[in-house]
């Protein structure tokens, strides 16, 4: 993926130093003095489609506050607005999905300022949703988008997955730290 002034992060997610790369990310922007919500969408059953609800899983795992959208239960198309009006307005909110690009995307973990646009792929008309926002281009897009997330590697999704939420827990965990020190 070229290199654009408008994300804050843009790397492969096989890329050497992913995690401390990540991390460094998510403790300048994760530092805000509001609530912190990781709104994580997608569905289980489709391998590109569950990058968001694998994440959250993780997320939850490593025992990170406030996360909604988990393999178990999953943040979608039919319950989003739903989910998304239950989260406090002064809550600073992380959206993460998946996505499909062009095939020099494939691959690329996206972190940008600003909101995602959940279900452009299949043609949803859903909300913007977040302030920053964490994207897995997990395929090409093109004709038959619903069977280009279903054959996505979930190799590719796995890997994604777990380096955002092992670097969002660490920044998290360094942040929490900083916070102390500054305390006493």
């Amino acid at each position: 993926m070229p290199a654009n002034d408008k994300y804050l992060f843009c790397k492969h997610f096989e890329e050497k130093f992913l995690f401390s790369s990540l991390t460094n990310i998510f403790t300048n922007e994760l530092s805000c003095q509001r609530e912190i919500v990781f709104l994580c969408i997608g569905i289980d059953r489709s391998a590109g489609d569950c990058f968001g609800p694998l994440t959250g899983t993780l997320l939850k795992q490593l025992m990170v506050p406030n996360v909604v959208g988990t393999l178990e239960k999953p943040v979608h198309a039919k319950n989003l607005l739903e989910t998304y009006d239950k989260i406090e307005k002064e809550c600073f909110v992380v959206a993460i999905d998946a996505s499909l690009g062009s095939i020099n995307d494939l691959g690329h973990l996206v972190i940008k300022k600003g909101p995602i646009f959940p279900g452009k792929a299949m043609g949803v008309d859903l909300p913007a949703v977040g302030e920053l926002s964490i994207i897995l281009n997990v395929n090409i897009g093109g004709i038959a988008n619903y069977l280009l997330l279903q054959n996505s590697s979930l190799y590719m999704v796995w890997k994604g997955a777990t380096a955002v939420a092992r670097s969002i827990s660490t920044a998290l965990y360094m942040l929490k730290k900083e916070r102390l020190r500054a305390a006493t």
